[in-house]
């Protein structure tokens, strides 16, 4: 058996065998592996770049034909190669078998639509090596698993034969050429032929999952027509699309072997095709899947999630946590990439890794766009604040990680966090003084929760009972992952938020469903940086440890809107943010938003403006002068 040397398939026994479905891919795009499920680039051998995975270019092959053969070429590759598997199988890198048996609506096209590739989505589906198992195993007489049948009269057309013939890059004497080769190779097909094509019904897509002896059944019938259809057809002047032609006639094809003798009439397990509508992948992004391995024993794992908008607080955060890491240790960043940019990801990539080699250091970027935007948010919070809830599917191969949240920057050396006991608990986190604020100041919850007092909102509402006090501050969270994924509390709590309204959202959750599991932690290392404001309900003891908190904080943590040193000029401890903020790309993007943003004081532009007056628009930076001509021009028209 031939494999790309760097990507070994892996070996079972038991009584099902090995199931390989190959998922095919001729460009980058989001990809996910298990035991069953094998990404491979089809037309390696004619591609610029190769991707990350397994190639169609190895031992015996037909590689170089991709542009005639479509996905037909991994098909070739593994009859001729994969020897070991028990089943083998072909999805796409955007359409796949619904395993799960949800019961989602389809379209006019017989498919179930996604909007993105994500791990909900594919647990949603069912697209895993378990789910899939399981699905042969529940019916032992199985052979094959097939899409529904679709009608070529949901787009108005009488029969596969027109479908075809009426059908862009498509041409009728093409598949008037592989009746005629059928009828010299396989002449007790014909009837077949010519049935199917008259029929409005048929298996689209090339999407399958076929036993062994079924498979190699196929594949010998059907490279034996299509291999005497290519020696007799004539491709001059066909454009680029229309050269695709066995990959077109292949689908057809099938539909006239599974109506064929060779076919079983029995054991044929039917499953809704699925199609996910976003698979394009930026660069640096990575699929959250077991692509992403595991780091090392002396690996930090850190997490946080980000999108476009907070790029240049992560840059900040990014340069706050490499001045004070201890360099003998592995930086395994991670971030949850709520929506951002190629461009920012590839300087963001950049700037990580000034003064910080590759071999001391990686920065990854999990595509999370889409995961649990049905979840409602309020106030200031956006979708990105659900991701860590899903950490433990995110990174599945991670016993550990440190979640910050991106609105923080860091003072202290994280391995003194990394390395702290959990004694048992799922998670360790500090206290949140300023839910205890709350409860002392006798603050109502939102509207929407009942705004109950805070006690009895923690107490009922969250139902922590006598837990309430524990109650903490999920910014920092050290993570058991291997605790978490086994407490399922991910599955419940998305579940929870979908059908009720919580004041701090995630937050709420996590306190809710971890109330009696988490390790509590100094309050230094989540220091809220308005905290001074709530001084007056703290205890005596609370008090006094805030203030030694803001004096010497390892975290400082600008929670809330009018905290944050971009939004507010005056935001406590902002120093830090732009002392940091300074060694990255978006200083000067940041200082021009907040410069001259629309809520700008009049008053300021118009000093800046007696300064212009006096010394010359030479003084200002040129990335000022254009916009305070536009205020001098507002403020002449408003006099």
């Amino acid at each position: 058996m031939v494999y790309d040397r760097d990507y070994p398939m892996l070996q079972y026994q038991d009584p099902l065998g090995i199931v390989h479905i190959y998922v095919c891919h001729h460009t980058t795009s989001f990809t996910f592996e298990d035991d069953v499920f094998l990404p491979i680039q089809v037309g390696r051998a004619l591609a610029d770049n190769h991707l990350p995975i397994r190639g169609d270019d190895t031992g015996d092959n037909i590689s170089k034909k991709n542009r005639e053969y479509c996905e037909l070429t991994a098909l070739y590759w593994a009859w001729k190669n994969d020897k070991d598997a028990a089943w083998i199988g072909f999805m796409h890198y955007r359409r796949f078998l619904d395993f799960a048996c949800t019961g989602l609506q389809t379209d006019s096209f017989g498919c179930i639509s996604l909007k993105n590739m994500t791990p909900l989505t594919l647990q949603q589906m069912g697209l895993n090596a378990e789910i899939v198992r399981k699905t042969i195993e529940d019916t032992p007489s199985a052979c094959a698993i097939l899409p529904e049948k679709w009608s070529v009269r949901n787009v108005n057309v009488s029969s596969l034969y027109q479908h075809y013939a009426n059908s862009d890059y498509h041409f009728a004497r093409d598949l008037d050429l592989t009746r005629s080769v059928i009828s010299d190779l396989y002449p007790d097909d014909l009837p077949v032929f010519d049935v199917v094509m008259a029929g409005d019904e048929g298996y689209f897509t090339n999407v399958f999952v076929f036993r062994r002896d079924l498979f190699d059944t196929y594949c010998g019938w059907l490279f034996s027509i299509l291999s005497e259809v290519e020696a007799r057809a004539d491709l001059t002047n066909y454009s680029a699309q229309a050269r695709r032609i066995y990959g077109y006639l292949g689908e057809r094809l099938f539909n006239v072997f599974m109506s064929s003798s060779r076919a079983p009439t029995q054991g044929v397990i039917k499953r809704t095709r699925c199609f996910f509508e976003k698979t394009k992948m930026e660069n640096n992004d990575v699929m959250p899947s077991q692509n992403l391995s595991p780091p090392g024993l002396n690996a930090v794992t850190i997490v946080t999630a980000a999108d476009e908008n907070f790029v240049p607080h992560l840059a900040a955060l990014l340069e706050s946590i490499k001045a004070s890491f201890s360099p003998e240790r592995f930086l395994d960043m991670i971030v949850l990439d709520g929506g951002i940019s190629s461009i920012n990801k590839n300087l963001l990539k950049r700037q990580f890794h000034i003064n910080l080699s590759q071999d001391k250091a990686r920065i990854t970027f999990l595509n999370c766009q889409g995961m649990h935007s049905d979840i409602r948010t309020h106030m200031h919070f956006s979708t990105a604040t659900f991701y860590r809830l899903s950490l433990g599917q995110l990174l599945p191969n991670h016993p550990r990680a440190l979640y910050i949240d991106c609105d923080t920057i860091v003072l202290s050396n994280l391995c003194q966090l990394w390395d702290t006991p959990l004694d048992g608990a799922i998670i360790a986190a500090t206290p949140d003084l300023i839910m205890k604020n709350f409860v002392n100041a006798g603050i109502h919850s939102m509207q929407e929760s009942g705004a109950l007092p805070a006690s009895l909102y923690l107490r009922e509402y969250l139902d922590m009972g006598d837990y309430y006090d524990n109650y903490f501050q999920a910014g920092v969270i050290l993570f058991d992952l291997d605790a978490f994924r086994n407490s399922n509390v991910a599955s419940s709590s998305i579940r929870d938020l979908s059908r009720k309204c919580y004041w701090f959202l995630d937050q709420d959750i996590l306190n809710k469903y971890l109330k009696n599991r988490v390790k509590i932690i100094d309050t230094s290392w989540n220091c809220v940086n308005s905290i001074r404001e709530i001084l007056p309900y703290l205890s005596l003891d609370w008090k006094s440890k805030a203030l030694e908190d803001l004096n010497n904080p390892k975290i400082v943590h600008y929670a809330g809107f009018e905290a944050k040193p971009w939004n507010n000029h005056n935001a406590p401890l902002s120093f830090f943010y732009w002392f940091f903020l300074r060694k990255t790309f978006w200083y000067e993007t940041v200082i021009y938003k907040q410069t001259f943003s629309e809520n700008t004081p009049v008053s300021f532009h118009d000093s800046m403006l007696r300064q212009v007056l006096t010394r010359g628009w030479h003084f200002l930076p040129q990335i000022m002068r254009r916009p305070l001509r536009g205020v001098a021009v507002r403020i002449k028209r408003s006099l």
